[in-house]
This record gives structure tokens, sequence and C-alpha cells, in this order.
């Protein structure tokens, strides 16, 4: 999906919303949800790193200087 600039694309939840973690926000960029609904794993065994490398690519690669 497109995001430009400016456009509000989520909200920071309280520490009630989110576990009672302070509020922050994690950026992934995800290839193919592999019909995961709400959360998507953040660990994976050695064994499927490379398949997690391809499908979640580090967004720094896509980023502007």
């Amino acid at each position: 999906q497109e995001i430009r600039q400016g456009q509000i694309m989520a909200h920071v939840g309280n520490p009630s919303e989110n576990g009672g973690w302070p509020p922050h926000l994690h950026f992934q960029l995800i290839r193919d949800l592999q019909n995961f609904v709400g959360d998507y794993p953040g660990v994976c065994s050695q064994r499927d790193l490379d398949f997690y490398a391809q499908n979640c690519p580090n967004p720094a690669l896509f980023m502007k200087d």
C-alpha cells in the first residue's frame, strides 16, 4: 500500500492499549502476510531465517538519504 508524505498511517496507543508498554512504533516491511491477521511473527528459527529475510526486507534498503 502506498503511503504519501504527511498521510496518517497509524496511531500510537497509550500503555493500556499496548500491553503496558510506553507509546512506540515498530516499522516492518512484509511482502506476504501468509494469512496472518493482526500480528506477524517477530522471531523465527535459524532454519527459517532465509525465508524471513526475503519476506521481510530491511526497510533501510528502500529509504532515501
